[in-house]
């Protein structure tokens, strides 16, 4: 079993970005999923921000291009939003922002 990480939107951004800004600890993260060493998961919600931001830059394909390539990897899992996220946020008693808050609770499911 292999060491996993949940990815955020910003994450996510760079992880399908060829910028020279990406920071080093998130290209070697991106390339020990690529070779299997990390399973990513994905919350939807993260996705979900993602495309929200890159439809206001007209930019949704590159979103389907990262889709389709997060799909080919048996490591990359895509969380859905369900029941045992809300259990989790109910038992939270703060809370600064609701998609970071997911985001945790994804973590910690």
């Amino acid at each position: 079993m292999t060491d996993k990480v949940v990815i955020d939107a910003q994450v996510l951004f760079y992880f399908h970005y060829d910028y020279k800004k990406v920071p080093d600890l998130l290209r070697q993260l991106k390339r020990e999923v690529i070779e299997g060493k990390k399973t990513a998961i994905i919350p939807v919600i993260a996705i979900s921000e993602l495309i929200w931001k890159m439809r206001k830059a007209g930019t949704v394909a590159a979103v389907k291009e990262a889709l389709r390539r997060c799909e080919k990897y048996e490591n990359v899992i895509i969380d859905n939003f369900d029941l045992d996220i809300i259990k989790l946020m109910l038992k939270n008693s703060e809370s600064h922002e609701l998609h970071d808050e997911i985001i945790a609770m994804t973590c910690k499911k």
